[in-house]
């Protein structure tokens, strides 16, 4: 199955905590299905795709996650900048 756009195999900011895509979706105040929509369209926050030692599961930063949410806020609803990593 080919991969999302935004899917990003390198690893996230350093020292950043990494949230699972059920607790960014309530952040976001959408459905885990939208998420999931929102990633196969290359659209909301950066996710990462996990190694297969952590069963290859998708996280999110949560410093993206917060700059993704502020963005929409201020209505620019593309990808928020790249973080300062």
């Amino acid at each position: 199955m080919p991969r999302a756009k935004n899917s990003n195999m390198a690893s996230p900011p350093s020292g950043d905590r990494l949230v699972t895509p059920a607790e960014t979706a309530r952040r976001l105040g959408i459905s885990p299905g939208t998420l999931r929509n929102w990633g196969a369209a290359g659209k909301g926050p950066r996710r990462y795709r996990m190694s297969p030692d952590y069963g290859g599961r998708v996280r999110y930063s949560e410093h993206e996650v917060d700059a993704f949410i502020e963005h929409v806020k201020t209505g620019a609803l593309a990808r928020p900048p790249k973080s300062r990593a």
